[in-house]
């Protein structure tokens, strides 16, 4: 006997046959290849793991970097082989707040909300949510096929005894007249408790976190006032108000503070080339002095003074043993010459022209870096609005000075937003493009769609049920994996030509566009091409939409139990190992001639959260979205964060730097993503409950849901963001009285300095870099050959 629904055909929710072989589904991977695949993500994990204990034993200033950069930062016994971990697990947020900074505190405050709430979720679903599912249905999960249902049936009677005593055919249950109707609707509307029940959770623990980061984020930097916290940069400045002295008047007038120091930014674009240009020749003169013996090195050389850059170097005498260049193409063609010689000339040219380039007066541009008395001045106008007229006078906070990408600086208006709108339409263009390669591997999911194109290749499959389990459920999470792996850093190089002003400004926006690629293409056109025929079917009627995308949500479940499973236990550990880096460190080392090489052989990596961030964010949302239908997504979900939260945690407290100044500004993008994933979960568990029958009453009782949602979106938008984006005049306050009281002057609540503050806005005031060579300086790392 089946149970009535609205679409007896459909394979929404299936019920088992009353001859217990139900219609196979071809778009769900078997249940044992979720075993298969959680065998081979442990091996995978634990592999890495114990290569990273072991390489860290023997290369600590290679993986733990910043150990021996910054003071205080917890320390383990040399020696040992699983000491880091203990260290680690200690570690407090006061801690990850003054050794990796506020950005770090942020990030992994998101890894821990997502435990806190996925471990609740979890408790509900194993609890009461299976069981009850299991009890009323045969499945334990919905999605499940019956191979799966058998090998829980034990351990579902086990576990909930009395769900079960009074049933005495769970496959086949005997109901009087009506009560096969009301025992459906008894089991419909536990979807529609815990559906109300999961959203407030997240609301709540979300609104929690977002109260904390404010709070911290107040308190962190209110007790800040370097430099940087007094910097505002003003856009859209008139021609006629481009002068140091008539700007500060400008300014002063308005009585928003008093002026410390301004500077105007002017077409620097030749002189920066000219630095560039003297960073190739000066690497280039330090690796010729690295070749040649010591002994030759202090030989005269012919230096010509009235050299310039577009000449060639008069020939010189040969000297043993002394490296020769040729000056032609490419160092292919010329005649040979003395190399240190060639280089040192070009060098001393390059050094006066630059001298005399910053003599020069450059043309204005309307961009200023206005360095005002105080912070709190600072602050309030970074907020006002200055000019009535549209685009002028535009006041930001400015970036530190470290932060700033000034080669964009320097670019007028029309320059940088033909830069930002030229990529983002390339960006669009190629994201579009990427649609097709995703259709077809979701098409991998569809044992019916192979043999549709490849008959041969889907007989095969059929024949071989090994076979068709790797191609239909390994491979494309596998394949998925790697789409996510190469196609962020792709979008990080197109960000970088994108004419932002701050490498802050490069990583917000690179968070955003990874997660609108993994979630457009690697979600919902992934999701929706292995189960619809084209993409108009879905509007071709819009009041279907929500069952339709229910429908294909369920279909994908185990697949993405298995990605979840792979990323979190199988992956996450490699990002310990720092892959990119281990593979050319061996050839690296090996070519390092130089002290600067050998320095920069063991500078931290750089964190990118517009790397990283996304495809997390993605899973969280997957996670929520099945919270109700899959109890296996919340439980490896659950493995997949706490494993992130301590591979994440080692990596920004130990071993790599996050420099951009963003101030913990990717919290309101966290927070918007996060309700989008609410919406689109309510969406499929309305969807849900419409295909069955009757099930469009029990829909109607979502409906306040998504109002409650965005009610609490606008709460954020309206009084949390202003907060997250700018520093309450009353912290600052706060901070000075207490200052004053204890007469103490610490400008900055952290013991961590990359050397970046003791600076000034004004632009390349520094002295003239000269060569480095192993007698000038002796490099670090040497004792981990």
């Amino acid at each position: 006997m089946n149970l009535p629904f609205k679409n007896s055909n459909s394979s929404f929710i299936r019920i088992l046959d009353d001859d217990d072989n139900p219609a196979p589904d071809f778009r769900k991977p078997a249940a044992r290849v979720v075993s298969t695949q959680l065998v081979i993500a442990t091996l995978l994990g634990l592999f890495a793991f114990l290569a990273f204990s072991i390489l860290l034993k023997k290369f600590p200033r290679f993986y733990a970097s910043r150990k021996y950069k910054i003071d205080g930062i917890p320390s383990w016994k040399e020696g040992s082989l699983f000491g880091w971990v203990v260290v680690l697990y200690k570690i407090t947020d006061e801690q990850v707040l003054e050794y990796a900074g506020l950005d770090a505190f942020v990030f992994l405050g998101f890894f821990k909300m997502c435990i806190k709430t996925i471990s609740i979720c979890s408790l509900f679903a194993v609890l009461i949510i299976s069981p009850v599912r299991y009890h009323h249905t045969g499945r334990y999960d919905d999605g499940d096929d019956n191979s799966y249902s058998m090998l829980v049936k034990r351990y579902v009677t086990e576990m909930v005894p009395k769900l079960i005593a009074n049933t005495t055919d769970i496959n086949n249950p005997t109901i009087g007249d009506g009560g096969q109707e009301e025992q459906v609707e008894n089991y419909l509307w536990m979807y529609v408790i815990f559906t109300y029940f999961f959203t407030i959770l997240v609301l709540y623990i979300l609104m929690k976190q977002t109260k904390l980061v404010v709070n911290i984020r107040q308190k962190y930097l209110g007790r800040q006032n370097k430099v940087t916290d007094r910097t505002i940069r003003i856009t859209g400045i008139p021609v006629e108000l481009r002068t140091e002295e008539t700007l500060k008047y400008t300014i002063e007038t308005l009585k928003i503070g008093k002026v410390s120091s301004i500077t105007i930014c002017r077409e620097w674009t030749y002189l920066n080339k000219l630095f560039n240009y003297r960073k190739k020749v000066l690497r280039e003169l330090e690796l010729k002095l690295a070749e040649c013996p010591e002994e030759l090195r202090d030989m005269e050389i012919y230096v010509n003074e009235s050299y310039s850059i577009g000449e060639n170097t008069p020939p010189v005498a040969k000297n043993s043993g002394r490296p020769v260049i040729r000056t032609g193409l490419w160092g292919l063609f010329g005649e040979k010459v003395d190399a240190i010689a060639f280089f040192n000339n070009q060098l001393k040219c390059l050094d006066k022209e630059i001298i005399e380039a910053r003599s020069r007066q450059y043309h204005t541009t309307p961009t200023a870096f206005v360095t005002m008395d105080s912070v709190a001045n600072a602050q309030m106008a970074a907020q006002a609005v200055l000019d009535p007229r549209v685009h002028y006078f535009q006041t930001k906070l400015a970036p530190a000075v470290h932060d700033i990408i000034w080669d964009n600086v320097c670019l007028n208006r029309h320059e940088r937003l033909v830069k930002c709108y030229s990529v983002t339409v390339f960006i669009g263009i190629v994201s579009l493009f990427l649609i097709v390669p995703v259709s077809y591997l979701a098409t991998l999911l569809n044992l019916k769609t192979i043999t549709k194109f490849w008959p041969m290749l889907g007989k095969y499959l059929q024949d071989n049920k090994w076979a068709e389990n790797i191609v239909t459920a390994l491979l494309p999470t596998y394949i998925f994996t790697l789409f996510n792996i190469i196609i962020p850093y792709f979008y990080e190089y197109l960000t970088s030509y994108q004419g932002l002003v701050s490498y802050s400004d490069e990583e917000i926006s690179l968070v955003s566009k990874n997660f609108f690629y993994i979630f457009v293409n690697l979600f919902l056109v992934f999701t929706l091409a292995g189960t619809a025929s084209n993409y108009w079917g879905y509007l071709s009627d819009t009041t279907k939409i929500a069952y339709q995308l229910a429908t294909s949500v369920k279909e994908f479940s185990l697949f993405y139990v298995d990605l979840i499973i792979l990323q979190g236990i199988g992956m996450f550990p490699f990002k310990l190992l720092l892959i990119g880096s281990l593979i050319g460190f061996p050839l690296i080392k090996i070519k390092c001639k130089t002290s600067r090489q050998r320095m920069e052989l063991y500078q931290s990596p750089i964190f990118n959260f517009g790397v990283q961030l996304p495809q997390s964010i993605l899973i969280l949302i997957i996670t929520i979205i099945y919270s109700v239908m899959s109890t296996k997504i919340l439980v490896s979900s659950l493995a997949y964060f706490v494993i992130g939260f301590y591979v994440y945690k080692y990596q920004l407290v130990f071993a790599a730097d996050h420099l951009p100044h963003s101030t913990g500004k990717v919290w309101p993008l966290i927070f918007r993503r996060i309700i989008l994933g609410l919406l689109i979960f309510q969406l499929t568990m309305a969807g849900t409950l419409a295909g069955f029958q009757g099930g469009w009453i029990l829909s109607s009782c979502l409906f306040p849901l998504p109002f409650l949602t965005f009610s609490c979106l606008w709460d954020f938008q309206n009084n949390y963001l202003p907060l997250s984006n700018f520093i309450a005049l009353s912290s600052i306050r706060e901070f000075e009285r207490r200052e004053s009281v204890s007469g103490m002057r610490n400008s900055s609540p952290s013991t961590y300095s990359n050397g970046n503050e003791a600076y000034e806005y004004p632009f390349l005031i520094c002295e003239l870099e000269q060569p480095m060579t192993d007698d000038a300086e002796q490099h670090t790392g040497e004792d981990d050959s």
